[in-house]
């Protein structure tokens, strides 16, 4: 049985879960308290999948005190400081599964959570993402950016927030504005939603490098769009500095696409700690410009290989299969 806080009954995703099996609850906290608690019994594990739903483990475990608690640990909802009763419980009570070693090592060094209370199960690709079987760039979208097909593309795709500046885009946006200088022909797109304030920050440094020729802002890009964007784009770049794991990079891998990322938070997780793309000092704009001309200077990419590697680490057949090891 799972029981959703936030979906509403028409959000659910029936190709994927059996409407049967899934409770939908349009944010009605105290309904799923109830709910997990009456269904709790007769159950042998209780998965977690935030820590904001810890409270209603800790109602269960008062009836189930030997009950199985497991909880996914993302990235920064549980790398923040925790209150002691949190705590209290994870440390006793919980069995944890992070989506990094990033992660886990953070529940360990800052939280003091027991290292055999955690095991890493790393994220997947969703089962309904299209992975594609061909690679041939779109002509609608060279069309629509006006790109011409032998261009070196690189390509982001994250939420522009003000509030949350440690994607890295930016420092993209400077390296590219030296390899200009020293002659390099690139496009580099950006996609995903921008709050107002990221999006004049944004066009202002496009500007203030001389890149408005070189740098396309896209906006939102709708899922049917998403895989035909990442087969568009040479490379995947994101050197962020805050990524629990980073699902974009498997799925832009699974598209054979070249990849960068950082190297100081859980994209060392999505990128198989480099076997599956470059992973450099996200705080380096010099190490940015430097992977970015390598690729510049030998675009040739095998995106078969780079496709079978993904799938081989991160398909979700695979993932089914370590989540029946951990349970």
């Amino acid at each position: 049985m799972i029981i959703s806080l936030h979906d509403k009954p028409n959000d659910i995703p029936s190709p994927v879960l059996e409407k049967t099996n899934y409770l939908a609850l349009s944010g009605k906290k105290t309904a799923l308290i109830i709910n997990a608690f009456i269904r709790s019994f007769g159950v042998s594990n209780i998965i977690l999948s935030h820590i904001n739903l810890l409270p209603a483990a800790k109602i269960i475990s008062l009836v189930k005190p030997k009950g199985r608690f497991i909880l996914f640990a993302h990235g920064i909802e549980i790398w923040a400081d925790l209150p002691r009763w949190k705590l209290d419980f994870l440390r006793k009570h919980v069995e944890i599964w992070a989506v990094s070693e990033y992660t886990r090592n953070i529940l360990v060094d800052k939280h003091q959570i027991p290292e055999n209370h955690i095991k890493v199960l790393n994220n997947c690709l969703a089962p309904d993402f299209n992975i594609p079987k061909y690679f041939e760039k779109p002509e609608q979208l060279l069309r629509k950016y006006q790109i011409a097909a032998q261009e070196t593309i690189l390509y982001t795709l994250t939420r522009l927030s003000s509030a949350e500046q440690y994607k890295g885009y930016d420092k993209v946006i400077l390296a590219l504005a030296q390899l200009k200088t020293e002659g390099y022909k690139f496009k580099y797109l950006i996609g995903g939603k921008a709050d107002e304030a990221e999006k004049q920050r944004i066009e202002a440094l496009i500007k203030n490098t001389g890149l408005q020729n070189e740098v396309i802002l896209l906006g939102y890009i709708d899922d049917k769009d998403l895989v035909d964007h990442f087969i568009l784009a040479d490379v995947f770049i994101m050197p962020s500095r805050g990524e629990g794991f980073g699902i974009v990079f498997i799925e832009a891998a699974a598209c054979g696409c070249q990849v960068i990322g950082g190297n100081a938070d859980g994209s060392t997780d999505a990128l198989l700690n480099g076997k599956l793309g470059q992973m450099i000092d996200p705080n380096s704009e010099r190490a940015i410009k430097g992977a970015i001309e390598e690729i510049l200077l030998n675009p040739k990419n095998n995106r078969i290989k780079q496709q079978e590697l993904t799938i081989e680490n991160f398909g979700f057949q695979q993932y089914i299969e370590k989540v029946k090891a951990l349970l």
